[in-house]
């Protein structure tokens, strides 16, 4: 037998040998090797998600070698760079502390076109590693920027509906139907969650991450749980759209966005993620949705018999249900026959033409003539544009319609083109 070397029973080896022999076992009772990785790909080993490319060749090193196979050689010039001379390095370490939010290939760009590194003469991995080793890589210069901040204190607001959170996460590829070639649906867990009480306001899975998810998500949270005094978010996208900040501004919604480096701050959203990961979504393993729709009845299933009646250890042994109904009496709701379609309107400013249109997202409208030359607010949806609604002084001064100028053209008579 080949003689191995002697590695040391290190943390990423006994990850890397949970992977495998999970996935083993899923093949074991019936799932076919591509399944098996699918699956494998989509949970969390030692912290982190590995692709199913990643995952088999630790299985097929795992099959010819065994464990020791899993096991990462350390190098013997560890510390050092292979390929960097000591001003290389220097130069580089001087540019990231001067720009450490520049991404590390826009650093290494601007060395090349300085001439401080040649291409071809050193490797990425060998740049990364000396950030790494001096503390300016993203964890180093996260966990600076949070110390530069101060300490992570816990809060907790003292009333429900005082402060929301909410964030959205990569769920479980669902398989599509043989109409689209059988091809993974990936889908997206929007959620809002009352930091009082853990109460989750309202989740859902979509099959796409865009505003308008988060817009029916929020509106769903509102009609059943009230509104609240605050809306915490993260920088992302969708998060610090102007349509959202419309929203919220006509609900007298305050929208709060966490700082740069401080992920910290939103950790109880970031742990129900969590508990949805291991609970929730684990048992999908056992008997995965079919699509869309039974994904989310399951879901909704298991949040409210479930989580919510399950006792939190941060509520003194309450649970959410019980937290949200002992300190929400002073709810904030809207009357029952708010038009929730109107205040969810995208909002807009603009000069009408002297031709009576005006122009959004690049399409032609046409508005009431007597509203030439005039500054008129629009409000629509942008997802549907069913109707367009023309306020002038705070008043609705009728419907804007798409401008067809060909038919305008057939209309006219020879009076529009006289002077």
């Amino acid at each position: 037998m080949k003689n191995e070397p002697n590695h040391s029973v290190d943390e990423p080896a006994l990850v890397r040998h949970s992977a495998v022999s999970w996935i083993e076992t899923a093949m074991g009772q019936g799932h076919t090797l591509s399944r098996a990785l699918a699956l494998a790909s989509e949970l969390e080993w030692g912290g982190r998600h590995y692709s199913a490319r990643t995952l088999e060749g630790w299985l097929y090193q795992w099959r010819e070698r065994g464990f020791c196979a899993l096991a990462r050689a350390a190098r013997s010039d560890k510390g050092g760079s292979r390929a960097l001379c000591a001003g290389e390095v220097e130069a580089l370490l001087k540019l990231r502390v001067a720009h450490p939010s520049l991404p590390v290939t826009a650093l290494v760009g601007q060395l090349l076109s300085e001439g401080v590194l040649q291409k071809g003469a050193f490797s990425m991995p060998s740049v990364y590693r000396v950030l790494r080793r001096e503390g300016l890589d993203r964890p180093g210069l996260v966990a600076a920027q949070a110390a530069a901040h101060g300490p992570a204190k816990a809060f907790e607001t003292e009333l429900a509906n005082d402060l929301w959170m909410s964030d959205v996460m990569d769920g479980p590829a669902l398989r599509a139907p043989q109409s689209r070639g059988g091809a993974a649906v990936h889908t997206f867990l929007f959620a809002v969650i009352d930091d009082c009480s853990r109460l989750v306001t309202h989740a859902e899975y979509h099959d796409n991450e865009k505003l308008r998810c988060l817009l029916d998500c929020l509106q769903n949270a509102f009609r059943r749980r009230g509104l609240p005094q605050k809306l915490y978010t993260d920088h992302g996208k969708v998060f610090t759209s102007h349509h959202l900040r419309v929203v919220c501004a006509n609900l007298n919604i305050k929208l709060l966005h966490a700082r740069p480096y401080a992920a910290w701050s939103k950790g109880k959203i970031e742990r129900f993620f969590r508990t949805v990961q291991e609970d929730f979504q684990a048992r999908l393993r056992l008997e995965p949705a079919a699509d869309l729709a039974e994904l989310n009845l399951r879901f909704s299933r298991w949040l409210e018999s479930d989580y919510h009646r399950r006792e939190h250890r941060a509520l003194g042994g309450k649970t959410p249900n019980e937290r949200f109904a002992e300190r929400g009496g002073a709810r904030r709701l809207l009357p029952a026959d708010s038009d929730w379609q109107a205040l969810f309107l995208a909002r807009t400013t603009r000069r009408v033409r002297m031709d009576a249109t005006v122009s959004i997202e690049a399409r032609l409208w046409e508005v009431p003539v007597h509203l030439r030359g005039r500054h008129v607010e629009l409000r629509y949806d942008p997802f549907d544009w069913a109707r367009v609604e023309v306020w002038h002084r705070d008043t609705l001064a009728g419907l804007a319609h798409p401008c067809d100028k060909q038919l305008n053209a057939r209309t006219y008579t020879s009076a529009d083109y006289e002077r």
